[in-house]
């Protein structure tokens, strides 16, 4: 399967998985990324084949501000016993970047099939139905603006 087909799949299949009474997310969809969030963008759930590195990316990220992503990191750590025994193995919580987090899994892959689909596309039922409750939040705080300079603002005369 292409990238975008398999993506698409993995959907179809955790979507039909879904109980009937599960809140459906807000779908955000970049290309080869797919995000779920129930109305915060910066804390999603995301499903992302990488080509390229050859692994499937399932996780809850968090990308607000850093002060804001690790205290929903903090509440997930007090929380990871049982998301261990829900979600399963290979999970793992992790700094990804400077600022940003994620609890995530991956899965090494040689071609995108319809059995891998089917797969992953059960994880992320799962992932939504387990990890919902992380991305029920406040949005993060707006980032401050720079100061502005005091006094009249000269403008370039034009020639």
């Amino acid at each position: 399967m292409k990238t975008r087909e398999f993506l698409f799949y993995a959907e179809v299949q955790a979507l039909a998985a879904l109980p009937g009474d599960f809140p459906r997310p807000e779908r955000v969809v970049m290309w080869t990324i797919l995000q779920y969030h129930w109305g915060v963008p910066a804390a999603h759930i995301e499903l992302q084949p990488q080509m390229g590195r050859r692994i499937i990316e399932l996780g809850l990220h968090f990308e607000g501000p850093a002060d804001w992503n690790e205290a929903l990191v903090r509440r997930v750590s007090a929380h990871a016993g049982e998301l261990h025994a829900s979600l399963g193995p290979g999970w793992e919580l992790e700094e990804w970047t400077a600022s940003w987090r994620r609890l995530h899994r991956t899965w090494s892959f040689e071609d995108l099939t319809r059995e891998l689909g089917q797969e992953v596309g059960g994880e992320l039922a799962l992932a939504l139905q387990v990890l919902r409750p992380f991305t029920l939040v406040e949005a993060p705080p707006a980032p401050a603006r720079p100061a502005q300079r005091e006094g009249p603002r000269r403008r370039a005369a034009r020639r």
